[in-house]
């Protein structure tokens, strides 16, 4: 199941400019990663045909959750992987499925399938991983069981303003709401995610609210823009800290091929596929006359010309409480 899969993680971490080096993992770690692969009386017991026999434990119909916002703005929640201390995870709706750092895949005795070498996409480019299993997942009081993830085998760290730092990319990808829940939502003002199991979302509970439809591709949510008479598909991205992105071949057909206003802030980027500045990937803001996105026309909007797919990120979704209405295939605004 992971064997031939493409992996989307659009997670992308910043940090003020300084050395970073960026790699594949030490052999002593891939090693190790190795050593903790499943053994055929493990995967008996881990499958149900040839699939992970993964298993969803709910606590009612609701469960609400704090969301931690990180320096970045991204929504993080604590989770527990196999009975370790609680973790801090962003919970990515750009990843297809979890990912974890080989880091914390060590640390949490994570069983391994070295055979699985899922590709991974991501806003800077491209990497491979290593198929795993998370026996047991624990967020707040949802427990879930044999749940498949991937490894990644590349790493970054600072210099000298952060020796011996490594950057952790570790996130909850939107399978986890898209196979195991009737509604997610990200109230982003309160600080709160709330799953639903089983019933339907309920509807809006605040006075301003917009509806759009979003369809499912490469397991991400993506959604329709329009600006005139160019329309595109953009991931709702929960793990994107910028607004609305676009990328080059985009903007030339928007009109801005070139011009804006070019981005060149003393940070790096850091994500799957590597590092750059923003100088190097060429970032730079355009405003377009009207954008019409998640049910609202918006005047004057400003695009983000950046690295990677086109993203609607936690930076726009901030002021909003957030609905993936699963079993519709609607996402809510509200306000």
């Amino acid at each position: 199941m992971l064997r031939a899969a493409l992996v989307i993680t659009t997670a992308c971490f910043f940090l003020a400019a300084c050395g970073v080096s960026h790699g594949p993992v030490s052999g002593g770690t891939l090693r190790q990663l190795q050593s903790q692969a499943v053994t055929v009386g493990e995967a008996r017991s881990m499958l149900r045909g040839d699939r992970f026999d993964t298993r969803s434990s709910p606590p009612g119909p609701t469960l609400r959750i704090p969301m931690r916002r990180d320096h970045a703005g991204l929504p993080h929640v604590d989770a527990s992987i196999n009975g370790r201390s609680p973790t801090r995870l962003l919970f990515d709706t750009g990843a297809t499925v979890t990912v974890l750092s080989a880091d914390l895949a060590m640390r949490s005795d994570l069983a391994t399938v070295p055979g699985a070498k899922p590709q991974m996409q991501g806003v800077i480019g491209k990497e491979a991983g290593m198929g795993g299993v998370i026996e047991r997942l624990q967020i707040g009081d949802w427990r879930l069981e044999n749940l498949p993830c991937v490894i990644r085998l590349q790493r970054s760290s600072g210099g000298i303003d952060y020796l011996g730092q490594d950057f952790d990319i570790s996130v909850l990808g939107f399978h986890l709401a898209q196979k195991y829940c009737s509604y997610i939502t990200f109230d982003y003002p309160r600080g709160e995610i709330e799953l639903g199991f089983g019933q339907r979302f309920s509807g809006p509970r605040l006075a301003k609210h917009v509806k759009s439809s979003y369809k499912l591709q490469q397991g991400v949510p993506m959604t329709r823009l329009t600006t005139g008479k160019v329309s595109w598909d953009a991931i709702v991205d929960t793990g994107s800290a910028f607004g609305v992105e676009i990328d080059q071949k985009l903007a030339a057909r928007l009109g801005h091929a070139t011009g804006g206003t070019a981005v060149d802030a003393p940070f790096v980027m850091i994500g799957v596929g590597g590092t750059t500045t923003p100088r190097e990937a060429g970032v730079r803001i355009i405003t377009v006359p009207g954008l019409r996105m998640l049910g609202h026309e918006f005047k004057k909007a400003q695009l983000d010309v950046m690295p990677g797919m086109p993203r609607i990120g936690s930076f726009f979704l901030k002021d909003f409480r957030v609905t993936f209405d699963i079993r519709r295939q609607l996402i809510w605004l509200e306000w």
